[in-house]
């Protein structure tokens, strides 16, 4: 499926949050604390939107892996931004050794994950001690007018608008029934806490339909 709608993701994403997603991804990259000359790796990176703000970051001195399942995105990705390193593989078994990064980041991913708390885990084991992994992803709807808005934008617009931008109207009404069906903020932050994160951070976006968290092996 997203080898399909691969060439039209990133038009597709900027449409359908009227450009605020480029916004979401930088407070992502901003929560993972890295620096100049440190390491990072973006799993489930599609397109490699979220990887490039983090080899900013890291500057020339740093290591930033792009990681994702999907031929086709990594295709885009590597046209895109050439200088980075893109690497097709699992999320749930991640090919780096323990304590590898700086910091490990998954970008509208994690909902897409057969097991999401193993690759919670996966990501946190290649954490180096004192680094961060930064979770960026749609949760449940708030109760109230804003979800039920949101909720009609999710059955109708979405799947409409994604669909006919990308010739596959399957893959956004799965990506509606996806985001509709996802955990609360808090929900998500107790799958974090079950695969071992420490410290975690929460801080919600786009009037609650949108989280980032972030957490730490050791308590800080």
């Amino acid at each position: 499926m997203f080898d399909r709608i691969a060439r039209r993701y990133d038009l597709v994403n900027t449409v359908l949050s009227a450009g605020t997603d480029g916004g979401w991804r930088r407070r992502a990259a901003k929560a993972t604390v890295l620096k100049p000359g440190g390491s990072a790796l973006d799993v489930a990176c599609g397109s490699g939107k979220l990887t490039i703000l983090l080899s900013r970051i890291a500057g020339p001195n740093g290591r930033v892996v792009g990681l994702d399942f999907s031929t086709k995105m990594l295709e885009v990705a590597r046209h895109e931004f050439p200088t980075i390193e893109f690497r097709e593989g699992d999320a749930l078994n991640l090919p780096f050794d323990d304590a590898t990064f700086d910091a490990t980041t998954i970008a509208f991913g994690l909902r897409n994950l057969a097991d999401p708390v193993r690759g919670l885990s996966e990501m946190l084991r290649v954490v180096k001690p004192g680094g961060r992994a930064v979770v960026l992803e749609f949760v449940r709807p708030p109760k109230g007018p804003v979800g039920s808005a949101y909720r009609v934008y999710l059955k109708t617009l979405l799947p409409a608008v994604g669909g006919a931008l990308s010739g596959a109207p399957s893959a956004y009404r799965y990506l509606s029934d996806t985001v509709d069906s996802y955990r609360s903020a808090n929900e998500l932050r107790a799958l974090a806490e079950v695969a071992g994160w420490k410290a975690i951070r929460h801080v919600g976006l786009a009037m609650g339909t949108v989280a980032i968290l972030s957490g730490g092996a050791v308590d800080s």
